[in-house]
This record gives structure tokens, C-alpha cells and sequence, in this order.
């Protein structure tokens, strides 16, 4: 497969219209909901390391993971370039392993969505799970189905004035659940492709996996808000915390 690794020294660049601060408000919002105070924390599936980057800035020791070696290398390269000290490391969140237990941990952007079976779905719950100290909380973010029924990855910007310009066809598969989305870039003259696959989880087999990998206090909310998913909920946030 090749996701996430073409797009990767241009990723940031793809992404600069995303609300990061108000990602990051959010979850400092469930943090004083829980009432925790985390100095060391994890993000699964980092990507090119942003909202590690943005945290590590205001004093958390942040460790980020991604399967991708191409957006890991882009993430120790922006951090060194801001002086940042940053554990980033190549791992697949179905196996992850490392030698540290972390206050909390959290994934956004849809990043689990990209484990297509359910298996390796409640395995990475488990990963995380198991380098969490007893109490802490494991924040993270899903599409839904309802999202890829209503095609929202068929998607272009395709203006001259662009530096980076794109154009995305996703293939819903009702029976599977799994969105193929087929991705045409064009950054200064080249053209690159790229194919992702997500799958849309149920609110049952999430808290059904959660409950399973040791996460206690689970709840599911229509996404960026304290409030229950709704039908046309397209992205909902899934919340639990480590069991002692």
C-alpha cells in the first residue's frame, strides 16, 4: 500500500487549513473533564509529528508512533528544525512497543480508521492499553460510515494558484464497510499518486474493543463536543481510561 508516503514532505502543506489548536483545546477539555494533569503523553499514528510538535512546546514529554517511515522521518526532521526534543518512532500500532508507560495518550485525524481488520483494531486498543498508567486516558477519533456514505473524501481543489493541488475519489463498499479512496496530486509540475483504505467501525465494536483492552469509562461523543453521536454524525471521539 502506498498511503502516506509520497504525501508525506508535503503533508503539512496539505493540512494547513486544519484547526490543530482547537484539536489540542479539545483535549485539554477531557484532560479537566477527568480531572488529570499528564506530563508524558502519546500520540498514535503522529503523522509528520504537528500536534506533538505544538504540545511539546508548552512542556509535555511527547512521544509520537506511525507506521509510516516516510512521515516519521518527516517528523523528526520539522522537530529538530523547531529544536525540539521529540520521541518519534516507526511502529505499527497493532504491535506497538515501547519502554515507556505514558499519562495519557490520544490519536486524531481518523488515523485508526486506517486498521482495516477488527482484529488489529482491538489489538492496537490493547497496545495502547498496555503503556498506560492505571488512570490514564486514551483519547481518539473515528469517521463513521454515515461520512463515507455521503462521499466526503471525493474532494478537490484543483486551482492553478495552489501550490499544492489534489483531487480524491473514495469507493464505498456497503458490505465491508471499507472506503478505497483513490488520490491525485500535483505539487510544482510532478504528479504522484497515492491509494487509502479506511474502515468504518461500529459504535458497538468500539466499545465492545474498548471495554476488552482494559478501558473503563468509556464514552463516545459526536465529534469536538461533550454531547452523544447523532445519525448524521460523521467523525465521533471515543474516550476511555486504563483500568489499574
Amino acid at each position: 500500500m502506498d498511503a502516506f508516503t509520497k504525501i508525506a514532505p508535503h503533508y503539512e502543506l496539505l493540512m494547513q487549513g486544519v484547526p490543530y489548536r482547537m484539536w489540542i483545546s479539545y483535549l485539554k477539555l477531557i484532560w479537566t473533564k477527568l480531572e488529570v494533569e499528564p506530563q508524558r503523553v502519546l500520540e498514535v499514528a503522529c503523522g509528520t509529528g504537528k500536534l506533538c510538535r505544538m504540545l511539546a512546546e508548552e512542556g509535555f514529554e511527547m512521544t509520537g508512533v506511525d507506521i509510516s517511515p516516510q512521515m516519521i522521518e518527516a517528523a523528526i526532521q520539522r522537530s529538530a528544525k523547531e529544536g525540539l526534543q521529540i520521541r518519534f518512532e516507526t511502529q505499527d500500532a497493532s504491535k506497538l512497543n515501547l519502554d515507556t508507560q505514558f499519562d495519557a495518550a490520544f490519536s486524531f485525524f481518523d488515523s485508526l480508521n486506517n486498521i482495516l481488520e477488527l482484529d488489529d483494531f482491538r489489538s492496537a486498543l490493547r497496545h495502547v492499553r498496555n503503556h498506560l498508567a492505571p488512570g490514564s486516558p486514551f483519547l481518539f477519533d473515528l469517521n463513521t460510515a454515515y461520512a463515507f456514505q455521503k462521499k466526503m473524501f471525493d474532494q478537490t481543489n484543483l486551482k492553478p494558484t495552489e501550490e499544492l493541488r489534489y483531487k480524491w475519489v473514495g469507493h464505498w463498499d456497503e458490505a465491508t464497510r471499507i472506503c478505497r479512496i483513490e488520490m491525485d496530486f500535483w505539487h510544482r509540475g510532478e504528479h504522484f499518486t497515492e491509494t487509502h483504505v479506511q474502515r468504518a467501525y461500529s459504535e458497538e465494536e468500539v466499545r465492545s474493543a474498548m471495554t476488552d483492552s482494559g478501558f473503563v469509562r468509556v464514552q463516545i461523543f459526536n465529534a469536538y463536543t461533550l454531547e452523544s453521536p447523532k445519525r448524521s454524525s460523521d467523525r465521533i471521539h471515543v474516550l476511555g481510561v486504563a483500568t489499574g
